[in-house]
């Protein structure tokens, strides 16, 4: 158990009570073990009771939580900013629609969204002009190293970081230049 020793969070933890039992929640309360009475005297109380009683050092306020829990969050929190951070990137430096859709599992509209959000009116439509073969080559010969070396969503984020003159769009269709021609 943490001790809280901050009035404000004592006060906090007291307008929760009183929230609970506004909500219905009154069952929760009694089996953490308050009685019928204390739960009634809280549903009068006024807010200069709650600061008066929150401020009184007898009035001991702990909280309890699982760590591992608190570490699952922090580690989901991660991936989930690391995440949007790649949908940004991948935004911000001309990702070809549909390959938001496929690496980040969004609808057409939440692409046009992000789009319009990260990069109103700059981004160009159709087919992007492919660049001088050599260049092409070295992309080429670039990804499979960073196709097995980094997950799906990070794999254009490195070759763009190699080839930083083109947008993602053009990568995309460097890497898949022969695609058709290897699978006829």
């Amino acid at each position: 158990m943490i001790p809280i020793r901050s009035e404000q969070l004592r006060v906090a933890v007291l307008s929760h009570l009183i929230h609970l039992l506004e909500a219905g929640e009154v069952e929760t309360l009694l089996e953490a073990g308050l009685s019928p009475d204390i739960l009634d005297t809280l549903r009068a109380a006024s807010v200069r009771d709650l600061h008066a009683i929150a401020g009184m050092p007898q009035f001991d306020v702990s909280v309890r939580f699982d760590p591992a829990m608190l570490e699952a969050a922090y580690r989901r929190h991660e991936a989930m900013t690391e995440a949007r951070e790649l949908l940004e990137y991948h935004v911000r430096h001309g990702a070809h629609p549909q390959l938001l859709v496929h690496l980040f599992r969004m609808t057409m509209e939440q692409v046009r969204e992000q789009r319009a959000l990260l990069c109103p009116g700059s981004l160009a439509r159709g087919r992007p002009s492919l660049p001088r073969a050599e260049v092409r080559e070295a992309v080429q010969r670039a990804w499979p190293q960073i196709r097995s070396n980094f997950p799906p969503q990070q794999q254009y984020v490195e070759l763009h970081r190699a080839f930083p003159t083109m947008s993602i769009a053009t990568l995309w269709y460097v890497v898949h230049e022969f695609d058709d021609c290897e699978a006829g």
